[in-house]
Order: C-alpha cells, then structure tokens, then sequence
C-alpha cells in the first residue's frame, strides 16, 4: 500500500504501529539528510533525527489535517538543528576530526585532470566533493545553514530570513561572507 501524508497522520494518531513505521520509512532518512547538512557530524545528525521524530509524535495530534508532512518536518529539524548550532557552535565530527590531510601517497588532483578517463572523473568529482565538505564545514555554523537553506533547498531570501528569525539584511551578509569563504577554500585547495 502507498500511503498519503494524511493515511500516515491518521495512523499515528490512532497509534497504528504500522503508521510510525511509515513516518519513519518516508521521512527518516530525509531529515536525517538534512541535520547531516548543517551540523556535519553523523552523530550529531543522528540524535538529532530522533528527536524530531519525538518532536513530531508529541505535536502530530496539533498537525493540521491533509497538510503535507515534509515542510512541517523540514522546519522543526531545521529549528532544532539552529538550536543545537547555537547551543554548541563548535560543534566537529569525529569523521572530520580524523580525516587525514596530509595527502601523502594520494594521487594529485593534476593526475586525475590529466588521466581523462571516466574513472578519473570520478575520482575528481569525490575529491571536489571532500574539499567542498570541508569548506562547508570550517564556515560559521549559522552561514552554513544559510548556505544548505539557499543552494540546497532552494529557499528565497526572504524564506530563509523567517526560518532563521535573523533580519533579511543579516543572510545577505551570511551568504555573501560564506560565498567568498567558500571560494577562498575551494581555490586554495585547488592549487597546485
């Protein structure tokens, strides 16, 4: 059975087992997703998922009925990852943490350019990748969910501002500032 937003919320109200499992199935791995975006720390990411399904199964008898779930999930683990950066803004993975960065014995990014073989694409895409997580990860805490909220959710300015309660001139500022970071460390990275 394909289940609605609505079938989801009615089972859980009627504390159907079956109904959580679907919220779960559906949704787990989305916020999840989400919280990873702006806090970078799996294990951060992960306590944070349980608590906006706990979040969620205290507030579901207040939901207003035949809404789609998404957004009304996406604001609360975007308002509790907030919480949580403000809370803890140092917030750094273990992963992170223990990443090695000395590249020694590692192919150079100039191997891979010169290669042109699709594996080489490839391979180039991954370590785009890890540098532009890197990146993401050294910026601020609040201009990084700037960043995810804009170029990843595709939210307006003025979408972004509400969410995060901060004044419309203050996210033009975060992500004018984590713009040119990101291009600062993206084209350090990238030299040689």
């Amino acid at each position: 059975m394909d289940w609605t937003d609505s079938e989801v919320v009615a089972a859980c109200r009627r504390g159907r087992p079956e109904g959580f499992a679907q919220l779960l199935l559906r949704y787990q791995e989305r916020v999840y997703r989400r919280a990873y975006s702006f806090l970078h720390s799996r294990e951060e990411a992960l306590d944070l998922t349980q608590d906006v399904f706990l979040r969620v199964i205290e507030a579901l008898p207040r939901f207003e009925e035949g809404r789609p779930l998404w957004p009304w999930l996406r604001r609360i683990t975007t308002n509790l990852c907030l919480n949580r950066l403000r809370s803890n803004p140092t917030l750094v993975s273990l992963d992170e943490a223990f990443a090695s960065g000395d590249g020694s014995g590692a192919v150079t990014r100039a191997d891979l350019l010169a290669a042109g073989t699709d594996v080489a694409e490839s391979a180039l895409g991954n370590v785009f990748g890890d540098d532009l997580r890197r990146a993401m990860a050294a910026l601020p805490p609040l201009h990084r969910v700037a960043v995810v909220l804009r170029h990843q959710e595709d939210l307006s300015y003025e979408d972004i501002a509400r969410l995060m309660d901060l004044p419309l001139g203050t996210i033009k500022t975060y992500l004018f500032r984590a713009r040119r970071s990101l291009r600062q460390s993206l084209a350090a990275s990238w030299e040689g």
